[in-house]
């Protein structure tokens, strides 16, 4: 990895992500118990430390405004005191063209140069899965929709790929949908994988495995069929096909609005079939369907979009 400096301007080079999953900051400065998120391995040890109360109070002070995955790039706008101010290049946000902004601890990340690649990229496609080292040992436990560009895969069983910590390779099965029927729409296996998901506690900034917010939960369900959703679901709108309630299939996307659906959108959720959502509520709950007929939403509806 090359250090950055402790300060500076660092004049918009694009790094690598590092950890696992790197939480981007609204602040340079993070309270003790968030220092557990700065772990390059993953967030578990942060998660299993935060109450409820603690996931409430992150979205209630914006402390987290997004994630980024191992190996996504990152424009460096400058350096602060060991963190870096820029913009995660995958995730569109209206405001800024560079990428979504904030702040990622500078340890978090790599300036090491990658080849040139122009051919395949693999996609994660389970919650979890590891990195390995060629030899077998692991490098980095990945999660879902981490993309990596293929090297060589000609072995029936792992591609080697190219990463910020170098070669390494990863099973082809979790590139790979889980479930056998591999003929369903891109929609149907979106609502597929996402039931993988239930259950899981709901995490303010959260597009990965470790925890989703209502937005971030649809933007990695779409990342993991190859399609690129702006990061926040008032963007998210904007995009796609419009559909008719009536003619909603599974994966589209239905977006509320405060003020009976004449305010600003406030929440996304998946279609899922038959009147059911599947979503990521709110700070506190978990992931779990929805029946749309029989909750307030029914009348904040505003857009049903369609984008595989």
């Amino acid at each position: 990895m090359v250090k950055f400096k402790k300060s500076g301007v660092i004049n918009m080079q694009t790094a690598r992500i590092l950890a696992a999953v790197a939480n981007v900051w609204r602040q340079p400065r993070v309270s003790f118990i968030d220092r557990l998120a700065l772990d390059n391995a993953g967030l578990s040890s942060w998660l299993t430390r935060l109450s409820d109360a603690d996931t409430v109070a992150l979205e209630r002070n914006n402390r987290l405004v997004t994630q980024a995955l191992f190996n996504d790039p990152f424009v460096v706008d400058r350096v602060v005191d060991g963190w870096a101010y820029g913009y995660v290049a995958t995730q569109v946000d209206a405001r800024h063209p560079q990428g979504y902004p904030g702040w990622v601890w500078a340890a978090q990340l790599s300036l090491v140069p990658l080849p040139l690649q122009t051919g395949t990229t693999v996609t994660v496609k389970r919650g979890f899965t590891p990195l390995l080292h060629p030899d077998g040992s692991t490098l980095r436990l990945l999660t879902l929709g981490t993309e990596l560009p293929v090297v060589d895969s000609q072995d029936h069983r792992y591609d080697l790929v190219q990463t910020p910590l170098g070669i390494g390779k990863v099973a082809k099965r979790a590139t790979q949908f889980a479930f056998a029927d591999q003929h369903l729409t891109a929609g149907a296996k979106m609502v597929r994988l996402g039931m993988d998901f239930l259950d899981l506690r709901y995490l303010w900034g959260g597009i990965s495995a470790y925890g989703f917010d209502c937005s971030g939960f649809v933007y990695s369900l779409h990342r993991a069929i190859g399609v690129r959703l702006p990061r926040d679901a008032s963007d998210q709108a904007l995009v796609g096909t419009t559909i008719q309630l009536a003619d909603a299939q599974p994966g589209d996307l239905c977006f509320f609005a405060h003020d009976h659906g004449n305010g600003a959108i406030h929440h996304v959720a998946m279609y899922a079939g038959d009147g059911w959502l599947l979503h990521a509520p709110t700070p506190g709950k978990h992931v779990t369907y929805l029946q749309l007929a029989a909750t307030y939403l029914k009348d904040e509806l505003v857009a049903v979009k369609r984008n595989w």
